[in-house]
């Protein structure tokens, strides 16, 4: 069952299930508190961290094995 969050849009949840990968995450640019942060999502569509390095997001994903997807 697809997490309806407040800050991905529709479009981004269905980029998400065209996937229908569980071992995907995917990181997308945000702005939260008006900082540019990263966003790791399952391929759900819920949300599993934040982080302001994008580098790090990446490595957040593979250390829970999954194969990291750059949305933007």
């Amino acid at each position: 069952m697809k997490k309806r969050l407040g800050n991905v849009d529709d479009l981004v949840l269905n980029e998400f299930g065209f996937w229908n990968d569980e071992n995907v995450a995917f990181i997308k640019p945000a702005i939260e508190n008006g900082k540019q942060m990263w966003s790791i999502y399952a391929a759900d569509g819920e949300k599993i961290a934040v982080t302001d390095d994008r580098e790090f997001a990446f490595i957040v994903a593979k250390q829970n094995d999954l194969k990291p997807q750059l949305v933007q």
